[in-house]
């Protein structure tokens, strides 16, 4: 059964059963109401016979007639029926059928002391019978229902049924909408996925839900918003497919060749086999930061931490970058400032250093020889700052926003080796330890590269790893 055949049945049978328990209690009222009434109007017959009889003690049959002419207005008089012994017709001359006068008299007479029926004389002897309409109905008569519709010649139970079907059909029409209501954003939903199953990328339902402030309307913003984060992946992977056909489509076309004049001149086999090595150790150094970074957009497993004590980390990178700076000509130079020595960061080693190395070799590449690599590290209440400099020509400032992107080559490294993907790898790596990389041109030339990484413990506070109280990846 689909969703809107419950909904609806499920209302429909909340209104019947509302209309029945409705119907019921107002059974009982009714019931209540004319048994009341009932007894009543028998009360007030009785006291109404009983003065009537007095009547004829005092002044006879005129003064009967008299008082029953005075009550003929009242509704409990007019079921007061006085007979004469000698024309056994009622004493107004009003209809009254000869079984019924048989009946009431012979009750009489089995019942003298009845307050219903009783027979009496005049002072000439003449009898008289007294006897109240319908005496001997035990069930009593039910009220007419206040559900009364002009111009039907029906009697009311069948007014109480129009009303009760014309509920039950203006119900069934409440629930029919109702449950349209609430399945007509479901039905988009479903046609929104289908279309984005069947590879529309761009299908959107938040539009065609404007006019709803509910729940359903969430989850159509929330249905866009995946649909768009899906549409940005896919353009990702066609991105970096893209980009690593054409990385790998070079190194593989140079290996091929190497191999052809190997082939070719064979007294080159040594110099050939040192190319042909060289092009497989970029080859495997690109497939190598592929995975790497496939891994950081795609796992879902926290990275594994510890407790990293930041500044002898920091001078240990630095040291092991001066022996390719003197390549160069270069110098690193580490400046510790406004920092405490045993402020710690929970960090993956591997993966942060990795990032670190990867900024410092780049200010390498990319500034003139002889030049001087500035790190800078320093604190505050919530962040520890790390600062990479170097004396290079820095990057456009339309182009910066981009470096960060996998496989994108500013101007400035037009004449550098790389597979651009460190920065990319670099940005994945910091984002995963909570913080974030800016880079920014510095004057008169350079480029700065801004590690923000925030605090996960307090120095002062720590006394040895096994006494130190864990720490969360967002406490500051």
């Amino acid at each position: 059964m689909k969703l809107f055949q419950r909904i609806f049945a499920t209302f429909c049978m909340v209104i019947i059963c509302a209309i029945f328990v409705a119907s019921f209690s107002f059974w009982l009222v009714q019931t209540q109401l004319a048994e009341n009434q009932s007894k009543h109007q028998r009360d007030m017959e009785i006291s109404l016979l009983r003065d009537v009889v007095n009547s004829l003690a005092v002044g006879g049959e005129l003064s009967v007639r008299n008082r029953l002419e005075m009550l003929r207005k009242e509704s409990a008089a007019q079921n007061i029926i006085v007979i004469t012994g000698d024309s056994k017709q009622d004493i107004l001359s009003r209809p009254v059928p000869p079984e019924e006068v048989e009946h009431a008299y012979h009750f009489a007479l089995k019942n003298p002391n009845s307050k219903l029926v009783t027979l009496r004389y005049d002072p000439f002897g003449e009898e008289y019978l007294f006897f109240i309409r319908n005496f001997d109905r035990t069930q009593l008569e039910r009220m007419p229902s206040p559900f009364l519709i002009p111009g039907l010649p029906l009697a009311p139970i069948w007014h109480e049924i129009i009303i009760l079907l014309s509920l039950l059909a203006i119900g069934l029409l409440l629930a029919y909408l109702l449950a349209s209501n609430i399945t007509k954003p479901i039905r988009i939903l479903e046609q929104g996925i289908n279309r984005l199953a069947a590879g529309e990328l761009n299908a959107r339902v938040s539009q065609q839900l404007l006019d709803r402030k509910d729940e359903l309307a969430n989850l159509g913003v929330q249905f866009d918003r995946m649909a768009h984060q899906l549409e940005q992946l896919l353009e990702k992977e066609r991105h970096l497919l893209h980009h690593v056909s054409h990385e790998m489509r070079s190194p593989l076309a140079r290996i091929q060749a190497i191999v052809g004049l190997l082939q070719a001149r064979p007294e080159k086999q040594a110099d050939y086999i040192a190319r042909l090595e060289s092009e497989l150790s970029r080859m495997d150094t690109l497939v190598g930061e592929l995975l790497t970074l496939s891994r950081l957009e795609t796992a879902n497993i926290p990275m594994e931490r510890e407790n990293l004590q930041i500044v002898p980390f920091v001078q240990q990178i630095v040291e092991d970058s001066q022996a390719v700076a003197e390549k160069k000509n270069h110098t690193v130079q580490l400046d510790v400032k406004n920092i405490h020595p045993e402020a710690r960061f929970e960090a993956n080693e591997s993966y942060l250093y990795r990032a670190l190395d990867n900024v410092i070799r780049n200010a390498m590449n990319y500034s003139p020889e002889g030049s001087t690599i500035q790190v800078n590290m320093y604190e505050d209440r919530k962040n520890l700052h790390i600062e990479i400099v170097d004396n290079g020509n820095g990057v456009k400032p339309e182009q910066l926003p981009h470096i960060f992107t996998a496989f994108y080559r500013a101007d400035s490294s037009a004449n550098t080796t790389g597979t651009g993907l460190g920065l990319a790898l670099t940005k994945h790596i910091v984002e995963q330890h909570h913080g974030k990389i800016i880079a920014e041109n510095v004057q008169p030339n350079g480029l700065k590269m801004h590690f923000i990484l925030p605090h996960t413990s307090k120095p002062e506070k720590i006394k040895s790893p096994k006494t130190r109280p864990p720490k969360t990846d967002g406490e500051k």
